[in-house]
């Protein structure tokens, strides 16, 4: 798994969701790593969303991490025509954020195993 590929996204997506499944709060912590959501949308003939994450970890192996998710809908609003991610790290080694993802991975992994 890297930074910014598609197995990164899909294990992003699914803490977010785990760890905020109502998707109502805007500030949340997961095991020692601060989350901050922001969403932006605008609703028109062509309409799309901007949710932006910022994730910082403190103290030893501190890291800053921004994930963006852009989605964007024709007129019919139906089906989405673009839904992409994107992430930049603005401090910390990759390697400590890939680490601590890799441990909620293997957490959820574990969890599954025991239900």
């Amino acid at each position: 798994m890297r930074l910014g590929d598609r197995n990164f996204f899909n294990l992003f997506l699914g803490l977010a969701s785990r760890t905020n499944p109502k998707r109502d709060c805007d500030e949340w912590e997961v095991a020692g790593v601060g989350w901050r959501r922001q969403r932006h949308v605008l609703w028109g003939s062509v309409s799309y969303q901007l949710e932006i994450y910022e994730l910082e970890r403190k103290g030893r192996g501190a890291w800053k991490l921004l994930f963006v998710r852009e989605m964007w809908w024709s007129s019919d609003r139906r089906e989405a025509i673009r839904d992409g991610c994107w992430t930049h790290l603005e401090s910390g080694s990759r390697r400590d954020v890939l680490a601590w993802f890799a441990e909620r991975e293997r957490e959820q992994a574990g969890d599954a195993g025991r239900t």
